[in-house]
């Protein structure tokens, strides 16, 4: 091809690119960016502080004072945001944490569902990689509504989960008892990772290897969700789960080792599990007890589920029968000190089972 081909087809693509992508944001944004930050504060009185940490937590750059970057829909989240900041129940701390959490997840699943439709686009129409890009941004236009309708109504439905649970463990507990304030939600933890997954992804192409990746996380999330669990984070070829009670937890780990043990794609999983005090913030936990879970998980063998001797009682006490366990040699756990691991199998409990 000549240079004036390439030019021309450079042209060609650069004009496509640049209206597809110049209509998203005008129906994603709704309107032009027509206000600076210091038009924000003269016609709005929305402090420059304000919108500063806002914008800057949300994950987007630093702009000058004077460029026109903000629209009509900036000015009216920032204004509700000042309704709220500075009091004693959203302190400006918190607020800037809130921004941040937004800001990292609404990004994720920014990222997760354009790449989603591309990865379709390659597999239903046998695109290359740039070419199913440009289709993602001919139909996405065509999906907006009906994803912000979808995170909103995710957000109410979890925000009514975790605060119904914060209810019932309100009514649990006796204002008599001594709580443990630094660490007061008792909770089990668990840590499940695939085992040699290294040697596995350097095999494979990178479309095989994000399925791989991708199955792992359905399987495990749907059984935490199943069995009344809660999924706390993802990192490639481990997963971080809670659940409420110590007999919830044992059966979530067997679960998930059982599924994935039946599944050719996946290596072993090896599970840890603890029972005890732990303390959340951020959208994460932590404390001692989410420490242990960590290091039994590194200790187990593959297709092994470990917990500790206190958390192996409470199951034990909780379901007798339903599973079994068997105390270890006692080991040296980094950082932590020595602990006598106990594994858990199974007994006369049945696996949580998925439709569909």
């Amino acid at each position: 091809m000549s240079d004036s081909s390439d030019r021309a087809e450079f042209a060609r693509r650069f004009s496509q690119v640049r209206r597809a992508v110049s209509y998203l944001e005008k129906k994603l944004l709704g309107g032009t960016r027509e206000y600076s930050r210091r038009d924000l504060e003269e016609k709005f009185s929305i402090p420059p502080t304000l919108s500063r940490m806002y914008w800057r937590a949300l994950g987007f750059t630093n702009v000058d004072d004077d460029t026109a970057v903000f629209t009509a829909a900036d000015a009216e989240a920032f204004s509700s945001l000042k309704e709220v900041s500075g009091n004693d129940i959203v302190s400006d701390r918190s607020l800037a944490h809130l921004a941040r959490a937004l800001g990292f997840h609404m990004g994720r699943l920014a990222m997760w569902e354009t790449e989603a439709i591309v990865d379709d686009m390659k597999r239903a129409r046998n695109l290359p990689d740039a070419e199913a890009r440009l289709a993602m941004l001919d139909v996405m236009p065509n999906y907006i509504d009906v994803f912000e309708q979808h995170v909103l109504y995710a957000f109410r439905r979890q925000l009514a989960a975790y605060t119904a649970r914060a209810g019932a463990e309100i009514l649990q507990s006796s204002p008599d008892s001594e709580g443990d304030d630094a660490m007061p939600l008792k909770r089990v933890v668990g840590f499940a990772d695939l085992v040699a997954f290294t040697p596995l992804a350097q095999s494979l192409s990178g479309a095989e290897l994000a399925d791989v990746i991708g199955d792992f996380e359905a399987i495990t999330r749907d059984i935490v969700s199943v069995g009344g669990g809660r999924v706390v984070k993802t990192v490639g070829d481990e997963i971080m789960f809670l659940a409420d009670t110590p007999e919830d937890g044992a059966q979530i780990a067997l679960s998930i080792s059982e599924a994935l043990a039946e599944d050719d794609r996946f290596p072993c999983v090896r599970i840890g599990l603890s029972w005890g005090n732990m303390f959340s913030r951020f959208g994460d936990v932590f404390g001692p007890t989410v420490n242990l879970a960590a290091r039994l998980e590194g200790i187990a063998a593959p297709g092994e589920v470990i917990c500790d001797e206190d958390t192996a009682d409470a199951i034990e006490e909780a379901l007798p029968g339903a599973f079994v366990t068997s105390r270890k040699e006692a080991v040296e756990l980094q950082g932590i000190g020595k602990w006598v691991p106990v594994s858990v199998k199974r007994g006369n409990s049945r696996r949580i089972e998925l439709d569909g």
